[in-house]
């Protein structure tokens, strides 16, 4: 088996733990204190990274982000502890081991190909996806320099004609000014008759073009602000809708009522039955906070792992906690939720807000979970 220290940065092998001394004699250790404590450091570090993999994961088009962020965390748990790897639905048959035990039975082979194997993933999603971008951009520079041109030809003919006319009308007879003014109006006509339909076909593919490339970019900007798992939107959504509302109350006094909750005992849940048990239970209430609020400025948004928020305009604190408890009423029987509820101050940061509503959330799950209390 490859040794730690191998995938740890080189350095010498570990010595071979003595045998066991007899009963009366202290067992002499294998390694100092000190190198148990480097090892130690050494797969802190180790696990930070694996987790840091599942956090940053991007969806693509052929991966789930919420499945690689399950994959990590096993990949971190077996790591770091020793545990037995889960048999990994969502992963590559060649990853999906049970191996356990000590430092030279757990897989380090394996999670490298892991990670190696979402950042290839992400890298080429990533990179196709900008060269599609870069495409349309490319095609519209395209198209615009050739209506240039094709403008500044017509106006250098527009503009011959016109010399033409000029030197007429300054040398030539009547009879002579005549004509060549016809020949002028009919040259000029037929110059904007045959531009016409160019330039109208032009125009509209510049626009479908332009449309285009804006469908693109609000589907990417869609995309960066939705969670994978729920369709509700994600904790970046979530921070740019809590900025405006404390802009909005700072301009107009409009009243915004935020309530924060989270899912009681999920971890338990999901050391129970499984993560996809912990995944339909997320699902179940992303539902129903649907349901529940259905307000057009209502926001709606998983802002962790287990943790969910809702921002009410032109809400009261009552109102709000008279929705959070239809919420918690709706869900009983099958998710148990704690919900903490806060309307915002005046002068009051978006930080601030949020720490009350979080206090009065903590303020809920310690007096019995599955209910609702207030911040203000």
């Amino acid at each position: 088996m490859t040794s730690v220290r191998r995938w740890f940065g080189g350095g010498a092998e570990r010595p071979a733990p003595s045998r066991p001394a007899p009963p009366d004699v202290p067992a002499t250790p294998s390694a100092p204190p000190t190198d148990d404590h480097a090892v130690g450091r050494m797969l802190d570090a180790v696990g930070a990274l694996v987790h840091l993999v599942g956090k940053y994961a991007l969806d693509t088009d052929t991966r789930d982000a919420s499945g690689v962020r399950r994959q990590a965390d096993r990949w971190r748990r077996h790591l770091t502890t020793g545990l037995a790897l889960p048999t990994d639905d969502d992963g590559d048959a060649e990853t999906a081991t049970v191996r356990g035990g000590g430092l030279g039975e757990r897989d380090w082979e394996g999670a490298v190909r892991f990670a190696s194997t979402e950042r290839r993933v992400e890298h080429a999603y990533a990179t196709k996806t900008l060269e599609e971008l870069r495409a349309t951009v490319w095609a519209l520079v395209h198209g615009l320099h050739d209506a240039v041109g094709a403008e500044a030809a017509a106006h250098d003919r527009s503009r011959e004609v016109v010399g033409r006319l000029h030197a007429a009308v300054a040398e030539s007879s009547p009879e002579q000014m005549r004509q060549a003014a016809q020949a002028a109006v009919g040259e000029l006509g037929a110059l904007l008759a045959a531009r016409a339909p160019e330039r109208e076909g032009r125009i509209a593919e510049l626009g479908r073009e332009v449309a285009a490339l804006g469908a693109a970019l609000e589907e990417a900007r869609r995309e960066g602000m939705t969670d994978a798992l729920t369709g509700l939107g994600n904790r970046r959504a979530f921070d740019e809708s809590l900025a405006h509302a404390v802009a909005l109350h700072g301009l107009w006094g409009q009243r915004t009522c935020l309530l924060l909750l989270d899912l009681d005992h999920l971890k338990a849940l999901n050391d129970r039955e499984g993560h996809a048990a912990g995944d339909a239970a997320l699902q179940r209430v992303a539902g129903q906070l649907s349901r529940t609020f259905l307000g057009r400025t209502d926001v709606v948004a998983r802002i962790g792992g287990d943790e969910f928020a809702v921002l009410l305009r032109e809400t009261s604190v009552q109102d709000g906690v008279r929705m959070g408890e239809r919420l918690v009423a709706a869900l009983a029987g099958a998710t148990s939720v704690s919900v903490g509820v806060a309307a915002l101050r005046a002068g009051e940061t978006a930080a601030r807000w949020t720490e009350r509503a979080d206090a009065a959330l903590y303020a809920a799950k310690r007096d019995g979970r599955g209910r609702v209390s207030t911040g203000g």
